[in-house]
C-alpha cells in the first residue's frame, strides 16, 4: 500500500521490495555528512548508498575495505556506488549482489528536483524490487533562519515541498529562538511535514530500520533519549490480524504526530500473508514482508515520534481497540 495521508490512496505491492529513502537538498546543505553518518552508525545494517558524485563522499580510510572502479565496498557491509549511465541499472547492480542490502538511500545532485525522482521510482517494475520508503530533505537551518536569498529559489522551494521528512542542518551554529524560526519558515512552506532539528538523530536511531524484535509479545511504549532530540516509542505487537481500512483511519488520526513506523503487519483479508509497513514523515507503505516473517504470524509493529507531540499511550489504546 502507498498512501499519501492527505489523498487517503492505497496501492498494495505484489512483492518483497527493499525500501529506497532518497536524500536530497541544495548544495551544501549537508547530505553527505548525513550519509557518512548513517555508514558509521549503522553497523548492524547492510545499506547501499547511491552518490552522483562518488568524490564527494568522505568516507574515513579505516570503514574502506575495497575499491572496485565505481564501488566502494566497507568493512561493514555497507556499499556505496555512484550513479551510472542511469538510476534503473544501478539499482538493477546494487539489487543483484548477494546478500541484498537492508536499505537503499540514493543522494541527489544539490540541483535535483526530487518529484522527479520520485516519480522515476514509481515505475511498477522497479517498486516490486526496490520500493520508495520516502523522500528525505535537508536544509541549511541557517539559510531558513536569516532567509538569505536561497530560501526564494524555485528549486529549493520545491525540494522543501516535495519531502516527507525534513533534517535541518547546521543547527549547532543557531540558538534556540533562531532554531524555531527555521522550523516555523519550513511549516510555511510544508505544513505537516515533520521538521527534525539534528541530522543525525532520527535518521540513525535504531527504530529508523528496526521492526519490533520478533521474540517480543508484549506492547510497550518507552522514552528514548539521543543526541539532541528525545524521542518516544511505541512496540506493539497483536496475534490476530487486522481490518486495514480500521488500522488506516488510526494511522491517518497519528500520522502527523509520528516520525517513523516500521514492522510486520498481517490483515484479515490475507491473514496468512506477512506484510512490510513502512512510514517516514507522512509516507506510509505496505507491501510484502521477506519470506521469514511468516515464521512468527504476528503483527510487529514499533512506532517513533518526538516527546511532547507523539502520545504512545493513546496509538497504543487505539490500536488495542481495533477490529480484526
Amino acid at each position: 500500500m502507498t498512501t499519501d495521508t492527505a489523498s487517503g490512496s492505497i496501492n498494495l505491492a505484489e512483492a518483497a521490495a527493499i525500501p529506497v529513502q532518497i536524500v536530497g537538498g541544495f548544495l551544501g546543505a549537508g547530505k553527505t555528512t548525513l550519509l557518512n553518518r548513517l555508514i558509521t552508525t549503522q553497523q548492524d545494517r547492510r545499506l547501499a548508498i547511491i552518490v552522483n558524485d562518488f568524490g564527494a563522499i568522505d568516507i574515513d580510510g579505516l570503514l574502506v575495505e575495497r575499491r572496485e572502479e565505481d564501488i566502494l565496498a566497507l568493512k561493514n557491509g555497507c556499499i556505496c556506488c555512484s550513479l551510472q549511465s542511469d538510476l534503473f541499472s544501478t539499482l538493477r547492480m546494487i539489487l543483484s549482489r548477494n546478500p541484498p542490502p537492508d536499505a537503499i538511500f540514493i543522494e541527489c545532485s544539490g540541483v535535483s528536483r526530487l518529484d522527479d525522482m520520485r516519480q522515476a521510482l514509481a515505475d511498477p517494475v522497479l517498486w516490486r524490487h526496490a520500493a520508495l520508503d520516502g523522500v528525505i530533505c535537508v536544509v541549511n537551518a541557517i539559510d531558513v533562519a536569516s532567509q538569505t536569498a536561497l530560501t526564494h529559489d524555485p528549486l529549493w522551494r520545491e525540494q522543501i515541498q516535495s519531502s516527507d521528512l525534513i533534517v535541518l542542518s547546521h543547527t549547532d551554529e543557531l540558538d534556540a529562538d533562531a532554531i524555531s524560526h527555521a522550523e516555523a519558515g519550513i511549516k510555511s512552506l510544508r505544513g505537516a511535514v515533520p521538521v527534525l532539528t539534528s541530522a543525525d538523530t532520527l535518521l540513525t536511531h535504531a527504530a529508523f530500520f528496526s521492526p519490533v524484535d520478533s521474540d517480543e509479545k508484549i506492547s510497550r511504549f518507552r522514552a528514548n533519549s539521543d543526541a539532541r532530540e528525545e524521542f518516544s516509542s511505541l512496540e506493539w505487537c497483536r496475534e490476530t490480524p487486522l481490518d486495514l481500512a480500521a488500522f488506516q483511519r488510526v494511522i491517518e488520526q497519528y500520522a502527523v504526530t509520528l516520525l517513523r513506523a516500521k514492522g510486520i503487519l498481517y490483515l484479515a483479508s490475507a491473514p496468512h500473508r506477512p506484510l512490510l509497513l513502512q512510514m517516514t514523515g507522512t509516507r506510509v507503505t505496505i507491501g510484502s514482508a521477506p519470506d521469514k516473517a511468516a515464521a512468527d504470524p504476528a503483527t510487529r509493529l514499533v512506532f517513533i515520534g518526538r516527546q511532547g507531540v507523539f502520545d504512545p499511550a493513546a496509538l497504543k489504546t487505539a490500536l488495542d481497540a481495533l477490529p480484526s
